[in-house]
C-alpha cells in the first residue's frame, strides 16, 4: 500500500493511503513546537519540531527525544532518515548531524558544506546527498566520512529539493528559481544531463 505524509505548518500530520485517497491516520503535533520537516517509512513517522527530534509510530506511541540546540547552530534545519535507526539532520552552519534513535545521541557531524544545507536525501546505497543555499550538491559516504563528489548547478540562489531515482540512478535538483537539474552520480564528471527551466 502506498502512503503520503502531510503536515508541515498544521498542528496535526496526516497520513493518507494512496490506494483509497483517505487518511488513515492523524498524529498530533505538541502545541509549543512547529514541525519543521519530517520523513517516514511503513512503521513510523520521525519529525524534527523545534530542535527537538519526535517520533511517531503507527501503533499510535509517540516520543520526543530531549532539546538539541545545543547540536545546532540557530537556523533552518532538515531532515531524512532512510537507514533505521539513524536520523539525519541537516543544518544552516553547512554540517549534517548523525542520530542514533535508539540512543539519542548525534553519532556523527559531517562537514557537508560552507553554506546553509536547505535539503537532504538518501541514496540506494545509504551515501548522504545535501543541496545548499550556494548551488552546489555535495555526496558524502557516511560510513567512511569521506567526500564522494561535489555537483554544481548554475543557479546562486540554492537547491531546495533533492531526489535520487533508485531504478535510474539519477539524482533530480530542484532550484530557488525554478530550474530542475538532473545529474548521473555513477560518473565522475559534473556534467548536468538536463535542465527544464
Amino acid at each position: 500500500m502506498g502512503m503520503l505524509v502531510t503536515g508541515v505548518g498544521d498542528k496535526v500530520i496526516h497520513l493518507w493511503s494512496l490506494d483509497s485517497y483517505k487518511c488513515i491516520e492523524e498524529h498530533s503535533i505538541p502545541d509549543m513546537f512547529p514541525l519543521v520537516d519530517f520523513d517516514f517509512d511503513e512503521s513510523k513517522i520521525v519529525g524534527l519540531i523545534g530542535s527537538h527530534l519526535c517520533i511517531w509510530r503507527r501503533n499510535g506511541k509517540r516520543s520526543i527525544f530531549p532539546s538539541l540546540e545545543a547540536k545546532f547552530v540557530k537556523g533552518f534545519f532538515f531532515l531524512c532518515f532512510q537507514f533505521d535507526p539513524e536520523a539525519v539532520v541537516g543544518c544552516d552552519d553547512g554540517a549534517v548531524r548523525v542520530f542514533d534513535m535508539y540512543s539519542r545521541r548525534c553519532s556523527q557531524i559531517i562537514r557537508m558544506h560552507s553554506a546553509p544545507i536547505r535539503c537532504l536525501c538518501l541514496s540506494e546505497d545509504q551515501l548522504i546527498v545535501s543541496g545548499s543555499t550556494s548551488g552546489s550538491i555535495t555526496i558524502s559516504d557516511p560510513s567512511s566520512v569521506q567526500l564522494v563528489a561535489t555537483l554544481r548547478s548554475s543557479d546562486v540562489r540554492g537547491i531546495r529539493t533533492l531526489c535520487f531515482n533508485p531504478f535510474s540512478q539519477l539524482l533530480f535538483a530542484g532550484s530557488a528559481v525554478g530550474c530542475t537539474y538532473c545529474w548521473d552520480p555513477r560518473y565522475a564528471s559534473n556534467k548536468v544531463i538536463k535542465v527544464i527551466p
